[in-house]
């Protein structure tokens, strides 16, 4: 019974640790997003953003997670237009908005 509990209780912790990174990370990046949206006087829709990818990947030497999440926006309330931002761990790496013409604007 004891040999089974401690690895059992390890990967619900693992999991545990996993989802509240995972959680931070989308706050992290719904906040950016809003901010975002707000400098450029814009209205975040549904005050949310969505997961599209995530994988690992290795920069200066150490492994984090880039993910990149998808969000919509109104720049003039009757318009729906998407922006997305690429997360690496807890650091913004890029974040961009659609423009009426087409083109991007980056931070």
């Amino acid at each position: 019974m004891i040999d089974t509990a401690i690895p059992s209780l390890l990967v619900l912790a693992t999991l545990g640790a996993w989802w509240s990174a995972a959680t931070r990370a989308r706050e992290f990046a719904r906040e950016h997003a809003r901010r975002f949206c707000e400098r450029q006087e814009w209205q975040l829709l549904d005050q949310t953003v969505a997961l599209e990818f995530m994988r690992p990947t290795r920069r200066t030497g150490r492994w984090q997670l880039r993910r990149l999440y998808r969000f919509e926006f109104s720049a003039t309330g009757g318009d729906r237009r998407r922006g997305d931002l690429v997360m690496v761990g807890h650091r913004l790496a890029r974040l961009r908005g659609e423009l009426a013409d087409g083109s991007h604007l980056v931070e």
